[in-house]
Parts: C-alpha cells; structure tokens; sequence
C-alpha cells in the first residue's frame, strides 16, 4: 500500500511513499512496550484507552451473533434499521457501512439530529412496523440520544406497539441505557469496550452490528484489519500510518493547521468521522489540526496554513491537482484505497491521528471542552429563561467579523437540519468566503457539531473564530418524561432543546474569551438558512 506526500523540495515537485521518507521528516515511532507498538499511545490520563489496538485481533468473534440477528429480523418481516446516535456513535457506523459491499439485510438511516423534521420523517407511520431502532451510546447517558429514544419509544407505545422488540441497545457494560434495555425487554444489548472511545470505535459494536445488521460483508475486510494489526508485532515501523502520524505533527509544528479534506465518489461517509477523529484527537490545549471537508480547493484560495489530504482513488484529474497545490507551495496526503479493505484504512487513520496528537504532546483520548458544554446545556435547560438570546448584528459588524476571522481558522456552526439542500446552502457560503478570504471554514451541523468541531472551537487555537448560524425549524416534537431522562427535558421540543443547546455553546465559548458571532434568521426551516447565507454571501462579495 502506498500513501503518498506531496511537497515542494528545493523548489521543485516531490511525490514519495510515506514509507520512504527520511527520518528528518517523519521520525519512526519507535517505543515498543504497548501491543501493536503504538507506544505510549495509551492516554495520558487515569482510564486506559487502549483497547482499539487489538480491536482487529478480537472483532469477528461476535460476527456470528450478529449475523443470527440480522437473519431472525428478516425473517419477521423487518426492512430498515434506524442508529439512534450522536457523534462517535453515530460517525463510526456511517463510516464503516457507507463504503462496504452489502448483500442481504436490512436498509439502514441514521437518526443523529435533534432537528424536528429528521424525527418526524424517521416516525411515518406507514414505516413504523418495519422499522429497527439500535440505540448507540458509550456512556448510556448521551442526552441527546436518550431524548430521541423516549420520544420514539412514546411514538411506538402510543401506536400500539410493543417498543421494546422494535429495539436494540449497544452501550458499555452496566450503564444506564444497559440497565434500561433490560427492564424496557430490548430485543438484544451488544457491549461496548470500556478501554475505546467513541471515535476509535469503529471496529467495536458501535461500527460492526449495524453493519452487519445492514447486509455488509465483513468476514474478508475483518481479516484483512486483523493481518495489518499483526503486521505491527511483527516489527512494522516501516507502516505508514505512523509516518504519517509523525508528518502531521511536523506540519502543525511548522504552522499548517488546516487540513482540508476531499474524498472521491464512495469515501464521502468517512469524512465526518475524519473530522471528528482530528477535532476531539488533537483540538485542545491551545492547539490542534482543524478538519475541513470540502471540495477541492483552489491552491491560490488557500492560507499558508493549510494542507490537503485526499481520501480515495486519484481519479479524473485528481492528482494533477494534488500536484498543482502541491507546486504552488500547498502540502498534500494522498490516501488511496487500502489492499487491506475499508476497515484496515480507518484502523491505520486512528493510528495516524493517535500518534500525531501525541507528537504535539496532548492526549488523543480525551475530549474535555465537549463536557464544559454539556454541563452548559443542563444547566439552561433547567432555567430555560436564562439562556442568551442572539444579539443585534450589523452589516458593519458581519464584515468586521469575517475580515478579523480570516487573520486565523473559521468554523461555520449550523445548528439545523442537515439536507442535501441545507449542505448545498453551507457548502456555497464555504466556497465564498474561501474565494474572498482565503480562508475555508470548517463546517459543522446539528447538535452533533457539538461532539465533534465543538472540541477543537473551544480548546484549539486561540485565534479560532466561530459563526453561528439558527432559525427555526418549524413544527417541534415534545420529550415526553421518561426516568432516562433529567426532568427539565419533560415537556421541552426536541427542536427547543437544540435551540437550548446553540444557546449554551455560544455561552460557552463567550466565556471563554472566543471570537463568535451568533446570526439568528427570521424566516423558519430551509427559508430561515437561505436567508442567513445569502446575507454572508452577499456581505463577503
């Protein structure tokens, strides 16, 4: 396998191996006491964290049950499954299901917003009875989750149901959604790991039984992940993932902190986990690679803190731009696809992003900004009243805050639907402000944001500025009480709460001494975005 850097050296163009490049460029990680040789890539803090490195030694054991579910399901006239999840939960599975080949299962949406109308498509009646819904959360106390799956549990109930077959559970062991699916009668609980984190779980429970669930072929890929996994004991400095590890760390040393990140046709669903792995791996600190997702970008449109990594095959002029960035003085990671299979690709980014965060002398697996902002949420929801209201905002003011945010990173916060007409609208202020500025902001949406960009937008670098962007997404749908749930939820709007949840990151990162500008629309749903973007649109002219 080969991935490939591409760079300016003495002037000229420079494609090479990762595997071959010098030490001065990419020292080999060589502390070998841990498996898999990753070192001290174990956390720094007091819960070990290192369970996803023999993750691929240990994975197809529950293969079989997996598989026993999936047939009993369709065999009982069941035809979708619904992950009910947010960040890592919901990102890992996405990543590994979207780029699979699939044979015979179940089709498979994923709920992972607390937008209104997400819910209320989820819920049609005329596909309530043929609907699974996993419920995916490591700590069993995810908020967000725990309020979607009240409201789907009431929905269920009061149509007739009996909900607790139409669920199932996957949770570390001795949580309280654990104990919950017991008492509620789940139809199946599958056990996290209590040494993997959210975004290193990919091939843990969370990313494996929906897949499995969802008809993908995972016996050659779980092999495939197993055989690089053993080529680590085996003595294999030489992987890439390690150098490539060791050449983030030295771009982010060297000031390229932006990582834009493009991905071919197939390996577009990988990206949000990407980003979630780079944001809450190395955002904090006062540091950090920011993760950008979005289209190629022009090389003469991008700051001098930015580098390109490409997921996927090189095609139809691909690595012509690769190397025209390149040339122009922008670095550039091609990652093709792995020999391996899809899992072994992901594997192999967790071991790059592990390393280079520990390179920059932080600890990948912690993510402490993201409590702050939870303990914010709890605290408006139980005083609703108190929550910040937007500010008035200029035109004057809108312009002063885009010039000053393209000095440093900017992060879009979108807290809505996401849609293909909503990304549409985000995606073309993305490329308007890249063209004006020169600066791509990273793009976030939903309360799902939150566990991802929220990380890095709080502990990351000080010059980091955030635009947010609300409106109201119509009709709401009530929480309805629950003993999973803290009682201030009761009665509060799915849509509400999120609304709660803007209002507390905007605290948050106020309190904090953070550049934000808060933009509130007054239009509701799709109307009140497009209003939003095309007055940024407009200013940034």
């Amino acid at each position: 396998m080969t991935w490939s850097f591409f760079n300016t050296r003495d002037g000229k163009l420079s494609v090479r191996p990762l595997e071959t490049l010098p030490e001065e460029e990419a020292a080999p990680w060589t502390d070998r006491a841990p498996p898999g040789g990753l070192g001290v890539t174990g956390s720094l803090g007091r819960e070990d964290r290192l369970g996803w490195v023999d993750l691929p030694l240990t994975a197809s054991r529950e293969l079989p049950e997996y598989v026993r579910l999936r047939d009993e399901l369709l065999a009982e006239g069941f035809e979708r499954l619904v992950v009910v999840a947010i960040g890592g939960s919901a990102l890992a599975p996405r990543a590994v299901v979207s780029g699979l080949p699939r044979g015979r299962g179940l089709a498979v949406d994923f709920l992972d917003s607390l937008a209104p109308e997400a819910v209320l498509d989820t819920l049609r009646p005329d596909r309530q009875r043929q609907t699974i819904f996993l419920v995916a959360s490591k700590s069993g106390t995810t908020v967000e989750t725990r309020a979607l799956e009240a409201v789907i549990h009431g929905t269920l109930r009061d149509a007739g149901a009996l909900p607790g077959r139409q669920f199932l559970a996957v949770t570390d062991p001795g949580t309280p959604l654990h104990r919950w699916a017991d008492r509620a009668g789940y139809r199946a609980r599958f056990a996290g790991k209590v040494d993997v984190g959210g975004r290193f779980s990919a091939l843990s429970a969370f990313g494996l039984s929906p897949a499995a669930l969802a008809g993908c072929e995972l016996g050659e890929e779980l092999s495939g992940v197993r055989r690089v996994r053993e080529a680590l004991d085996a003595g294999g400095l030489a992987e890439p993932a390690f150098r490539l590890g060791a050449v983030l760390a030295r771009l982010r040393a060297e000031g390229r902190w932006q990582a834009h990140l493009t991905a071919a046709p197939g390996w577009e669903g990988v990206l949000p986990w990407l980003e979630q792995l780079f944001a809450e791996s190395t955002g904090k600190r006062g540091t950090g690679i920011l993760p950008v997702v979005c289209e190629w970008p022009h090389p003469e449109r991008l700051a001098d803190t930015s580098l390109v990594i490409h997921l996927g095959p090189a095609e139809d002029g691909d690595r012509e731009r690769l190397e025209a960035g390149a040339a122009a003085g922008v670095p550039a990671i091609h990652c093709p696809p792995d020999p391996s299979g899809r899992l072994a690709f992901l594997f192999r980014w967790q071991i790059a992003v592990a390393v280079a965060a520990f390179r920059l002398g932080m600890d990948p697996y912690d993510q402490p900004d993201v409590e702050d902002a939870k303990t914010a949420t709890r605290r408006l929801a139980a005083s609703p009243e108190s929550a910040p209201q937007p500010p008035d905002v200029s035109d004057s003011d809108v312009r002063e805050f885009l010039t000053e945010g393209a000095a440093g990173g900017l992060v879009v916060n979108a807290f809505g639907h996401r849609t293909r007409m909503s990304e549409g609208l985000v995606h073309a202020l993305q490329r308007q402000l890249a063209a004006r500025f020169r600066v791509t902001p990273a793009i976030g949406f939903g309360s799902g944001l939150l566990h991802s960009l929220g990380q890095i937008e709080k502990g990351g670098p000080p010059d980091l500025a955030v635009l947010m962007l609300t409106w109201d997404p119509g009709p709401d749908v009530l929480i309805p009480p629950s003993p999973e749930l803290p009682s201030a939820l009761a009665g509060l709007g799915i849509g509400e709460f999120a609304r709660l949840q803007a209002a507390a990151d905007y605290s948050e990162l106020k309190r904090r001494g953070r550049r934000v500008l808060w933009l509130d629309a007054a239009l509701p749903g799709l109307g009140g975005l497009a209003e939003l973007t095309t007055r940024l649109i407009t200013l940034s002219a």
